[in-house]
């Protein structure tokens, strides 16, 4: 795997160290490019937990993916610059507040002078990085999130503005509960099975492309795009025989 290549893929060309300049940079370079999404679940092409197949996916065929694939990808590139980087195991809350499978999320703990939570796996929701350590709204742009301790675990909350879209379950909260347990790749593969298998998986009921900007976000799903922003929200019917050339047109993916 090269890293040039992935810093290319995101299109970051800043400083390469093990700072939170470089973190930042790094984080909103991949928010802008690489789309979260499920596409291949559809196709019946497996996902694994593995970062050379991810990089072979993300990087040299110029696709997108899940959180498991994105995040465990991002976590080998900090890897390989220096950071000290824990993979975290999240729980995704639903409408009511009750949590989704264990682990069925991923997110990193980031060690500098003080420990930072990074995640460009969550729908393109978390646009840069976050302090652990943070009780007031930490906010970029329009978007706004919030970092609790809460006993045994930390909660990580999108609040205000994002656009009105939530990607990753419709109409459900965009929070997660994490358990601060450092994890390997493997101890995700279970779960990534059942993400893409489970009727009860938000991932096996239809596609999902979202690409976010700081002036909005573009999603297909359910057979709409979705286009919205400051100005507001459209959207468009998409006819199955459209779907191709939107995925090329608007998301920069061939299947």
């Amino acid at each position: 795997m090269d890293l040039d290549a992935y810093l290319e893929r995101i299109g970051y060309d800043g400083p390469v160290n093990a700072d939170l300049e470089t973190l930042w940079g790094m984080h909103r370079a991949h928010w802008r490019t690489v789309p979260f999404e499920n596409l291949d679940i559809q196709r019946g092409v497996p996902i694994v937990v593995d970062p050379e197949r991810n990089y072979r996916k993300i990087v040299e065929a110029g696709r997108g993916g899940f959180c498991l694939e994105l995040t465990g990808l991002f976590a080998w590139a900090l890897r390989e610059i220096g950071f000290k980087v824990d993979l975290l195991g999240a729980r995704v809350l639903g409408p009511d507040g009750s949590p989704g499978e264990p682990r069925s999320h991923m997110c990193l703990l980031v060690h500098l002078d003080e420990p930072w939570l990074a995640d460009v796996g969550f729908g393109g929701n978390i646009s840069r990085p976050l302090r652990l350590h943070e009780s007031d709204t930490q906010v970029d742009g329009t978007r706004n999130y919030l970092v609790a301790n809460e006993g045994d675990h930390w909660s990580v909350t999108c609040v205000g503005d994002t656009f009105g879209v939530t990607v990753t379950v419709p109409d459900a909260n965009q929070s997660y509960r994490i358990t601060p347990e450092p994890l390997e790749y493997g101890d995700f593969e279970a779960v990534c099975h059942w993400l893409q298998t489970s009727p009860d998986s938000r991932f096996t009921g239809g596609d999902i492309v979202t690409l976010s900007s700081d002036g909005g976000r573009t999603t297909y799903a359910a057979g709409r795009l979705i286009e919205s922003g400051p100005e507001g929200r459209r959207e468009t019917e998409v006819s199955p025989g459209q779907v191709e050339a939107l995925l090329r047109d608007r998301f920069s993916l061939r299947l």
